[in-house]
């Protein structure tokens, strides 16, 4: 008697990693633990070493790399797939997301995006598949994030699950459709942001500095993918859904751990191994967005804010939550 065994495919993962092997090792680890990983296809994009880079920086591109093969070696099993992409150049985390994910929508509908410091709980495949599938069809949802923001009071929020007017780049999933709506011409941006007459505290939701993080996009300080999608986005009035616990943890900010302030308590959210996707109403104005806001002002609205960081626009700072 022959017996079939019927596999479905889920959503692919999409991995970005550079040059942190221990980080990226935790994040592979992880992913092959997650519910659903065996219906998963995982695309993994290791980006190059710069161009004048130092002996020590090659080698660890290159230990990096071996532990994406060794990984494959020992666990393919474990996912439907695995497909490694080791770029010769070292193009950097901006072009390598647009590149790969815009590569990947030729063959796929909807993606999940993960980076080399951000590490998925037990559900977060689960929960990332059960959303791309519900929302798919709503125009005003552009994304998933699988981080939650911090909320100022907990015990006020009873959904699971709720929207905001802003994204996360610490463990998310879009649509090809939505992708090929963003604007990634910057001087387009902001001619849209004259037009609709876009005040800078109106972007800010919180008091976080949006606003500013896309001028120095525009002024080459920073290279950003996630701007054009949060701009895009606002711009459409349109919203991601965020869980109330987080299903990814940011390891990435370990290197400063000597130096926490009371600031870091921000990225201190609670983490969950599952999250739901119940039925909750279709707008913006909810108890969520309401608690996140509130958190927000009080972490970013203090006038000495910008004093006790070192650097407001430089990505390796814990307070650059756009990438």
């Amino acid at each position: 008697m022959i017996t079939f065994t019927l596999i479905f495919m889920l959503s692919p993962v999409i991995l970005f990693v550079y040059k942190r092997s221990d980080h990226t090792k935790q994040v592979l680890e992880a992913l092959s633990m997650c519910q659903n990983s065996k219906n998963t296809p995982l695309i993994i994009y290791s980006d190059g070493a710069k161009k004048n880079a130092s002996s020590k920086d090659k080698e660890e591109v290159e230990q990096t790399r071996q532990i994406l093969r060794e990984f494959k070696g020992e666990k393919e099993n474990y996912f439907l797939s695995i497909e490694i992409y080791e770029s010769e150049l070292n193009k950097g985390l901006a072009k390598s997301v647009r590149e790969g994910i815009t590569a990947q929508f030729d063959k796929y509908n909807k993606v999940i995006v993960l980076e080399d410091d951000i590490v998925p709980q037990k559900g977060f495949l689960k929960y990332m598949n059960e959303a791309l599938d519900k929302y798919e069809n709503e125009e005003k949802i552009w994304g998933i994030s699988a981080s939650a923001f911090p909320l100022e009071n907990e015990k006020m929020v009873q959904q699971e699950t709720f929207f905001l007017p802003v994204n996360s780049s610490w463990g998310w999933a879009t649509w090809k459709e939505t992708w090929n709506k963003i604007d990634f011409d910057i001087e387009s941006i902001f001619q849209k942001f004259n037009q609709n007459s876009i005040t800078t505290k109106e972007y800010n939701f919180g008091s976080y500095y949006y606003y500013q993080i896309t001028e120095a996009q525009r002024e080459q300080k920073i290279d950003s993918w996630a701007v054009f999608l949060m701009a895009s986005m606002f711009l459409e009035k349109c919203w991601f859904l965020f869980p109330k616990y987080s299903l990814s943890k940011n390891i990435g900010f370990d290197a400063t751990g000597t130096h926490c302030t009371e600031e870091d308590l921000f990225f201190n959210t609670t983490v969950t191994d599952f999250v739901e996707v119940n039925e909750i109403p279709l707008i913006i104005e909810n108890e969520g967005k309401k608690q996140t806001e509130k958190a927000f002002q009080k972490q970013f609205g203090k006038p000495s804010l910008f004093k006790r960081v070192q650097n407001k626009l430089n990505p390796n700072s814990p307070y650059f939550i756009l990438k």
